[in-house]
């Protein structure tokens, strides 16, 4: 199983934790009832107990971090430049999962404050608010400590066997983090700062791990072959040619950086993907967004 597999399970298995998924299940059956404009809503708000994320996180975000430094040593050991490889079983930094301190207090502030205006009259989309803007927080939360304690692992072998590492992207990631999958980083070094195939990347500064935004699951692996990278970045180039996306992204984004990348001199594709996505850029949007599943 890659890290990159292995730490969406991790994630999932958080946010699926007890306190943690019967309140997000509360919450989506909530937000339905205000589509509904639903009676009832004041009873499945009353009915809401604050989850208890904060243990169960850090403990996720330490296994996180050793099945990074597992799948670089793993990685390190079967490349062409495999050295006597540093035991892996190392501590984690001081400071990761920082970003989980106050999620518990969080989580009872959000359901007081729903309480008391819920109390005074107004609206239920007002009074309802903080709670989804805190399982909102939550959900990203999770996963960015999650992802973030992985590549932390991955960097830290890398840098004990002096090696650099490698971006590497989903296939149908958003234009930003496609824009770094194949760039390298020395031990030791940030990635740069405003990297993107769309128009405008708001994300200026450089980052020493992913993830490069919120929800974003990028991963890092030690690099071991400059030739990887460049596969990387032409299989980057390539899922944007091809419109390779997710509904969070919209598609006018998505076309705009494929009439910018169409446009490269350097542009390194076949000829039936660039006619492909040149005929996507005429019409105005892609017909679709995931690839075509293979014939049975």
């Amino acid at each position: 199983m890659s890290a990159e597999v292995a730490l969406i399970q991790l994630e999932r298995e958080v946010l699926r934790t007890a306190s943690v998924g019967t309140f997000l299940q509360q919450v989506a059956a909530l937000q339905v009832l205000v589509a509904m404009a639903s009676p009832g809503l004041k009873d499945a708000l009353y009915a809401l107990v604050e989850p208890k994320v904060e243990a169960t996180t850090a403990v996720a975000i330490r296994q996180a971090f050793d099945i990074g430094a597992a799948d670089a040593s793993r990685l390190i050991l079967a490349g062409t430049t495999a050295t006597a490889l540093s035991s892996w079983d190392v501590a984690a930094p001081l400071g990761l999962g920082a970003g989980i301190g106050g999620l518990d207090a969080a989580a009872t502030t959000s359901l007081l404050t729903a309480k008391q205006l819920a109390t005074v009259g107004v609206d239920a989309a007002v009074y309802l608010a903080p709670v989804f803007g805190f399982a909102d927080r939550l959900q990203r939360t999770v996963t960015r400590e999650i992802i973030g304690g992985g590549n932390t692992g991955t960097v830290t072998i890398a840098a004990a066997e002096n090696l650099p590492t490698v971006w590497i992207a989903e296939r149908n990631a958003c234009v930003v983090c496609l824009a770094y999958a194949g760039e390298v980083a020395d031990p030791g070094k940030q990635f740069p700062g405003g990297l993107t195939y769309g128009k405008k990347s708001y994300f200026n500064f450089g980052v020493v791990v992913p993830p490069r935004h919120d929800r974003c699951r990028c991963t890092l692996e030690p690099l071991v072959s400059m030739d990887y990278a460049g596969a990387l970045k032409r299989e980057a180039q390539r899922s944007v040619l091809r419109g390779f996306s997710l509904q969070s992204e919209s598609m006018a984004v998505r076309v705009d950086a494929t009439d910018r990348l169409l446009k490269r001199k350097s542009l390194d594709a076949p000829k039936s993907v660039i006619a492909y996505a040149q005929a996507a850029v005429n019409r105005g949007y892609y017909t679709r967004r995931t690839p075509v599943p293979p014939k049975a």
